[in-house]
């Protein structure tokens, strides 16, 4: 008989394991009671806090696979959009003012 009491935990509770930031804060004294200024402020903090893109991410369900090919594709354009500066760093500088 299996005992199924100590379970490991299944595969989708491990695929996200950064949870979401609970609070995002901004107060009026921070702000100098500014509306305007406090919602430039909170937006500022949530987009740098990466919370709308994780909710755009868990509102579907990705397959496993297709988060690996995607994180597989982010790499290679990272490694593709470095090795273009390198080149340009290196590249052999042309004078473009003719000698007289």
């Amino acid at each position: 008989m299996k005992n199924y009491n100590n379970r490991t935990p299944r595969r989708h509770d491990s695929a996200n394991p950064k949870p979401l930031q609970k609070f995002i804060t901004v107060t009026a004294e921070e702000c100098q009671g500014n509306p305007d200024k406090m919602v430039r402020r909170f937006t500022k903090k949530v987009k740098s806090a990466g919370l709308m893109e994780e909710i755009r991410e868990r509102a579907y369900f990705k397959k496993p696979s297709e988060r690996r090919r995607e994180e597989k594709q982010e790499r290679e354009r990272v490694i593709q959009k470095v090795n273009r500066q390198r080149a340009e760093l290196f590249k052999p500088r042309t004078n473009s003012i003719g000698r007289r």
